[in-house]
């Protein structure tokens, strides 16, 4: 794994930290906590890497 994509992982699992901290478990929702401890840096990642699935689709159109 690219060391960019390590940084976008850390920083996206940081936001993901803070805003469920404030969002979910403060009201008692861990289970949302966690969906989105995993969703935002897969997001994260997916976004940064679009062009990735963007050449693969411009490729199979020929």
């Amino acid at each position: 794994m690219k060391k960019s994509n390590i940084k976008l992982l850390i920083t996206g699992v940081l936001i993901a930290m803070i805003w469920g901290y404030f969002a979910d478990l403060k009201n008692g929702e861990i289970g949302w906590f966690i969906g989105r401890i995993i969703f935002i840096p897969s997001f994260v990642l997916l976004i940064n890497n679009l062009h990735i699935f963007k050449k693969a689709n411009t490729n199979t159109n020929n």
